[in-house]
C-alpha cells in the first residue's frame, strides 16, 4: 500500500501549492514550512503534476509577452476607425453603382463596426450585467382623499369616526413640526 503524500496532510497546504505553481524553489518553500525538500518535490510533482520552478517562470514570461504583444484599445480604435472609412468608401461606389446588395452588406459591416468601437469604448455592456428596477410609489391618492374617505367609511360610527379623525389630526401635526 502506497503511502499517503505528507505535504498533502499538511495544514498550510493551499499556501504551500501556491508557492510552488507560482515558480518558487522547492528548497525555499520547505526550508520555510520545515518540511522534507524530497518529499515536497514528488508532491510538487506527482501530486500537483507542476513542471519545474525553472519552466514555470519561462511559461510566465512567455504569458507576459504574450499579454504585451496584445494591441492595445487605442490601436484597435484607430483600426476601426480605419475600417469604417474604408467601409464607408464600398457603399458611397456600390450605391453610385446601383448594387443595393453590396450597399446593404456594406451598411451592414458599418453597423458592425460602430458596435465594436462602442464596446471598446465601455458603452456597451454584456446582456445581464445591469439591472434596472422601476417602481412607481405614486398612486395617485393624496392624504386628504384617505381621510375624507374614511370619515365616509365610518360615518355611522362616530366613536371610530372620532378616533380617526384624531389620528389624522396628530399626524398632520407630527408632519407640519
Amino acid at each position: 500500500m502506497a503511502r499517503s503524500c505528507t505535504s498533502c496532510q499538511n495544514v498550510k497546504r493551499p499556501e504551500i501549492d501556491r508557492r510552488l505553481a507560482s515558480g518558487e524553489p522547492v528548497a525555499q518553500v520547505a526550508r520555510d514550512y520545515d518540511l522534507n525538500p524530497s518529499s515536497l518535490h514528488r508532491h510538487k510533482s506527482n501530486c500537483l503534476k507542476l513542471a519545474s520552478s525553472n519552466q514555470i517562470m519561462k511559461n510566465a514570461a512567455r504569458g507576459s509577452a504574450a499579454v504585451a504583444l496584445l494591441p492595445s484599445k487605442e490601436t484597435l480604435s484607430s483600426a476601426y476607425f480605419e475600417l469604417r472609412t474604408r467601409i464607408d468608401q464600398i457603399v458611397a461606389q456600390a450605391q453610385q453603382e446601383g448594387s443595393l446588395n453590396v450597399a446593404i452588406s456594406g451598411l451592414n459591416s458599418i453597423r458592425q463596426t460602430l458596435d465594436s468601437l462602442a464596446r471598446l469604448a465601455g458603452h456597451l455592456q454584456p446582456a445581464g450585467t445591469q439591472v434596472n428596477v422601476a417602481v412607481q410609489t405614486n398612486v395617485n391618492v393624496g392624504a386628504t382623499e384617505i381621510a375624507e374617505r374614511l370619515i365616509q367609511k365610518f360615518d355611522h360610527q362616530p366613536q371610530l369616526k372620532a378616533q380617526i379623525a384624531q389620528a389624522l389630526l396628530e399626524e398632520d401635526h407630527e408632519c407640519t413640526s
